[in-house]
C-alpha cells in the first residue's frame, strides 16, 4: 500500500509540475569540431592535425579570440566560422572580430546562403542571417530569384528593383521553401580566374537538403570574386581585405562538412586556404561557440546532460527507500514542562541578585542571624545584645568577630559591602554555636 501510494504521489507530481518533452525528432548534426556525423567538422580537424597544422576550438564569443591565441603569434591565424548560427553574432562582439582580422588574421565565413543544409533549418534558422553576414564581412547580400533582384527586406515585404509591383510569396511557395527535398540538390562551384587560393581547384561541390536561392553581393571595400555557381554563373566565393588580414566568404555552407570534404576539389581548396593564411606559429580555429558548443552556461546543454539525469534517478531511488523503509512514529510530547524546586530557587535568586542592593542583602542576613541567636538564648533580637553575648562566649576568634561587626556597621550605614563575605563569617559562627 505504501509503495502504491508513493508511485501515485510521484505520478501526480509529474503530471502537475514536470515539463512535458516534445515528441522525439531526429536532430541533424551541426558543423562543430567534435562532430563525426555528416555535417560535422571532425574530419577536417583530424586531417589538419595529421598534417601538423595546429587546431583549436573556440568555445567563447569572438572577444575570446585573443585569449585563445595567447602565447602564440598575434597574426597568421585562420578562423573558420559557419552561419547560420544557433547563437548569432552580437553587435558587441563584431568589433573584437574585425579588429582581430585586421591584425593580420583570416576569417573564413562558410555561409549557408546558396545552399540550405538540414542543420540550417528549425532551431538553426537565423531570420537576420543577411544582417549578421554584413556585420561580420561588410558584404551586402541581394537575393536573385528567376532573374529578379530583391532587397534584403523580409520575405513578406520583398521589393522588386524593376518596374513590376512587389508581391508576397504564395502559400505553395512558402511551403515549398520549408519542405525537405526528396533528393538533395547538388551545386558546383568553378573558379573565375587564377589565384593562389584556387591552385589545383577545378570544381567544388555543395549539397542542399532544402530549396535555396542565389545571391549577389556588393561591398564598399575592395573584394574579389574567386568562384561562381557552375549552373547560374552567379558569384559564390568572395575575398576581401581587412587591414592586415582578409576575409573569405563562401555562399555555400556545406563544402567543409564530413560528407562533402572529400568531394571533388573541396579539400584542395581548404589546403590552399590554410597554406595561404596560416603562419608558422598560427592555428586553425573552429568557431564552435556560435554553433552551440560553449563553455558558458547553456540551459539546453544542462538539462540534456546525462549526469543530471543519473542524479535525479538516484534521488528518486533514495526517496523510495525512505518512503518504504521502517519509520518509527515520533513520541507525543506535552506542552507543559514543570520547573523543579532547584530551578525555581535558582531563578528566584538570580532575580533578587539583579534587583537587590548588596547592603540591603547584608542587613537582611544580619537580621536573620540576630533573630536566630535570640531564639536560642532568649536575648533581645538586636545587634548590641548579640555582639556582647558573642564576645563573652568567645565562639569565634576576636579578629573574625571584629570583621563581622565592621561589616554590620557598613551595611547599617548603607555603604558597599560583600554579602558573600558576610554569609561566610555568619556560617562559621553558627558552626561554633552548635
Amino acid at each position: 500500500m505504501t509503495l502504491a501510494l508513493a508511485i501515485a504521489a510521484l505520478a501526480a507530481f509529474y503530471a502537475l509540475f514536470a515539463p512535458k518533452p516534445p515528441p522525439p525528432t531526429e536532430r541533424p548534426t551541426r558543423p562543430i569540431s567534435i562532430e563525426a556525423g555528416p555535417n560535422g567538422y571532425l574530419g577536417l580537424v583530424r586531417w589538419l592535425d595529421s598534417q601538423g597544422v595546429s587546431t583549436a576550438s573556440l568555445r567563447k564569443r569572438y572577444d575570446g579570440l585573443s585569449e585563445l591565441t595567447q602565447g602564440q603569434s598575434r597574426d597568421g591565424h585562420l578562423l573558420i566560422s559557419t552561419v547560420p548560427q544557433i547563437y548569432p553574432v552580437r553587435t558587441s562582439e563584431v568589433g573584437a572580430l574585425l579588429s582581430w582580422v585586421a591584425g593580420g588574421n583570416t576569417l573564413f565565413l562558410v555561409a549557408g546562403l546558396s545552399d540550405t543544409p538540414d542543420w540550417s533549418m528549425g532551431e538553426g534558422a537565423d531570420r537576420e542571417l543577411r544582417k549578421h553576414v554584413q556585420e561580420m564581412t561588410g558584404l551586402e547580400l541581394i537575393e536573385a530569384i528567376a532573374g529578379e533582384e530583391v532587397t534584403t527586406s523580409p520575405p513578406e515585404q520583398k521589393t522588386q528593383t524593376g518596374d513590376d509591383e512587389a508581391r508576397a510569396p504564395t502559400l505553395q511557395e512558402a511551403l515549398a521553401a520549408t519542405s525537405k527535398l526528396a533528393t538533395p540538390q547538388v551545386s558546383e562551384l568553378v573558379p573565375v580566374g587564377a589565384h593562389p587560393l584556387l591552385a589545383g581547384v577545378q570544381r567544388m561541390e555543395a549539397l542542399s537538403e532544402y530549396p535555396s536561392a542565389q545571391w549577389r553581393a556588393r561591398s564598399d571595400s575592395v573584394n574579389l570574386v574567386l568562384a561562381q555557381d557552375a549552373a547560374t554563373g552567379r558569384p559564390a566565393l568572395w575575398l576581401m581585405r581587412r587591414g592586415e588580414g582578409q576575409i573569405i566568404v563562401s555562399a555555400y555552407g556545406s563544402i567543409l562538412t564530413n560528407k562533402q570534404l572529400g568531394r571533388h576539389d573541396n579539400a584542395r581548396f581548404v589546403a590552399n586556404v590554410v597554406q595561404w593564411s596560416v603562419g608558422p606559429k598560427g592555428r586553425v580555429i573552429i568557431d564552435d561557440a556560435h554553433q552551440g558548443l560553449v563553455t558558458f552556461y547553456d540551459p539546453a546543454a544542462f538539462y540534456g546532460d546525462k549526469r543530471l539525469h543519473k542524479t535525479l534517478w538516484w534521488l528518486l531511488g533514495l526517496w523510495f527507500v525512505f518512503v518504504l523503509g521502517s519509520q518509527r512514529l515520533r513520541p507525543g510530547t506535552s506542552l507543559w514542562q514543570p520547573v523543579d524546586i532547584t530551578s525555581f530557587v535558582r531563578a528566584t535568586g538570580g532575580f533578587l541578585a539583579r534587583v537587590l542592593r548588596p547592603a540591603t542583602a547584608a542587613r537582611r542576613l544580619f537580621a536573620n542571624f540576630f533573630e536566630e541567636v535570640a531564639r536560642h538564648t532568649g536575648l533581645a533580637a538586636d545587634g548590641a545584645a548579640v555582639w556582647a553575648w558573642l564576645s563573652a562566649r568567645a565562639v569565634m576568634p576576636a579578629r573574625e568577630l571584629a570583621q563581622l561587626r565592621e561589616l554590620h556597621a557598613s551595611a547599617s550605614e548603607g555603604r558597599r559591602v560583600d554579602p558573600v563575605r558576610v554569609q561566610t563569617l555568619l556560617a562559621r559562627v553558627r558552626e561554633r554555636m552548635k
